[in-house]
């Protein structure tokens, strides 16, 4: 029977859903309700609670895509963690399964992840940023010796065709705008990206023994958690699958050295007013190389992995509240998006600069 400690919210969550049903498919009788997780959307269960003694994240699961199988999600991260990689485990049921069913949907009893989110206003930044780069590089060594299956993800969400779907969605979110000077920003922004992402792609495409095995696939700043000895925690896994590892070292490095993170605010916005901060970038890809040093001809192609991961990132983050905001966009957020499609703007001439340095920093 759960207990309460704090009231607040609490009573829309209870309405929505039949907490006692499911901590009982979950095999636990007593458990104290916490109340919301602090990023709670409206609508959606995510819940702390304490189970003898110890805190966990009631939630929905992160469904993945049509048809696929989650299976491998459970058996890679378990794999991880039995080789020491700082996984919050899950509560399995009875019947030994690491979900419930919620109506049409399921959902997981998962490990509160102890430790401090990553802040550019940490005193040990550069300390953690190779903490970052080092615990990437571990988790890539393990998974190139992963013998499960090959988890794939199908040919239309492979990288160029995912990154050409967000650039169709910001010419549309252009088209929509109700303020010009937004709406050419926007356009531009588009038009400067997707004109080199075509020589990104056949860069890519025709270069030969790439490295590829199963990845985390959102590995980003506040996916970590930190202690004082280093990283005590990696969450989000629900994008891993079979990829090449290029992708994912461009991605992470992109969210150390290019954007600024804020311990308790997902939103980032640009670390510098033009490209990426070299210091942090050095940092990163040097604390990963000590682990994963590049193959022959792999990190010339740094740069080509950035013009395809970056326009993702940049949507989800420095520009994400131009796509998804629910209310009309106030004049001083305006002009601060203004600043920012200008940073977005000018990385493809930017990087395109840079990339002898960034392969030099890797190799």
């Amino acid at each position: 029977m759960q207990e309460f400690e704090d009231t607040a919210g609490m009573d829309e969550q209870d309405e929505l859903f039949d907490l006692d049903a499911i901590m009982h498919d979950f095999g636990i009788v007593e458990w104290k309700n916490l109340g919301p997780a602090e990023d709670t959307h409206a609508g959606n269960l995510r819940l702390l609670v304490e189970v003898q003694g110890q805190r966990y994240i009631l939630m929905e699961r992160q469904e993945g895509l049509a048809g696929e199988s989650l299976r491998h999600r459970y058996d890679f991260r378990q794999y991880l963690q039995q080789q020491g990689i700082p996984i919050p485990s899950l509560w399995v049921t009875p019947q030994g399964e690491p979900a419930v069913a919620l109506g049409e949907d399921y959902c997981e009893l998962q490990q509160w992840p102890d430790g401090e989110m990553f802040s550019n206003a940490d005193g040990h930044l550069l300390t953690r940023i190779e903490q970052a780069g080092t615990m990437l590089g571990r988790i890539h060594r393990l998974s190139e010796r992963y013998a499960g299956e090959q988890h794939h993800w199908p040919s239309e969400v492979h990288m160029g065709s995912m990154v050409q779907g967000w650039l169709n969605f910001a010419r549309a979110r252009a088209e929509q705008s109700e303020l010009s000077a937004i709406e050419t920003a926007l356009l531009n922004w588009v038009e400067q990206w997707e004109a080199v992402l075509p020589a990104a792609m056949m860069a890519i495409g025709s270069a030969r023994n790439l490295p590829e095995w199963h990845i985390h696939g959102d590995y980003h700043a506040h996916n970590l958690r930190f202690g004082p000895a280093g990283i005590v925690a990696v969450t989000g896994w629900e994008a891993s699958r079979w990829e090449k590892r290029l992708f994912e070292v461009a991605a992470a490095l992109f969210s150390f050295s290019a954007l600024q993170w804020e311990a308790n605010r997902g939103q980032t916005r640009p670390l510098t007013k033009r490209g990426l901060e070299p210091e942090k970038a050095s940092h990163f890809l040097a604390s990963y190389r000590e682990l994963c040093p590049p193959v022959a001809g792999e990190a010339i192609h740094l740069v080509d992995a950035l013009m395809l991961v970056a326009p993702i990132t940049i949507i989800n983050g420095p520009l994400e509240a131009l796509f998804f905001a629910e209310q009309e966009l106030e004049t001083d957020l305006v002009d601060d998006l203004m600043e920012r499609l200008a940073w977005a703007t000018s990385l493809p001439a930017w990087l395109g600069r840079v990339r002898p340095m960034l392969a030099e920093m890797w190799s």
